[in-house]
C-alpha cells in the first residue's frame, strides 16, 4: 500500500483547526459570564428556581465548549505530527533510495 501525504496540506489543516479553537475559546470567553450569572427576575421561588436552572445550562454549555475546544486541539496537535513523521519518512526513505 502506497500512501502519498502531502505534510503541507496536513499543516494547513492542523493550522485551520488551530484558528478554529481560538475563535470557540474566544466566544466562549465572551458569553461564559452571561450564561452562568443569570439572577432571578424576582424574589419568588419560580425566579429563583429559574434563574439556577440557566445557570446550570450555562455551565454545562461552557463545559461542553471547553472539552470540544480540548479536542480540537488535540487533534491539530496530532496532525501536526503527522505532519513531521510523514516528512521524516520520506527524508529517511529516500536517503536509504540513494544509498
Amino acid at each position: 500500500m502506497v500512501l502519498n501525504v502531502n505534510s503541507a496540506t496536513v499543516g494547513a489543516s492542523a493550522a485551520t483547526e488551530e484558528g478554529i479553537s481560538s475563535e470557540i475559546a474566544a466566544a466562549t470567553s465572551a458569553a461564559a459570564a452571561a450564561l452562568v450569572a443569570v439572577m432571578p427576575m424576582g424574589a419568588d421561588i419560580d425566579s429563583v428556581e429559574f434563574a439556577a436552572a440557566l445557570n446550570a445550562a450555562g455551565a454545562s454549555y461552557v463545559g461542553t465548549a471547553g472539552e470540544h475546544l480540548a479536542n480540537r486541539g488535540l487533534f491539530a496537535g496530532s496532525q501536526n505530527l503527522a505532519a513531521a513523521t510523514y516528512t521524516a519518512t520520506d527524508a529517511i526513505s529516500n536517503t536509504a533510495l540513494a544509498l
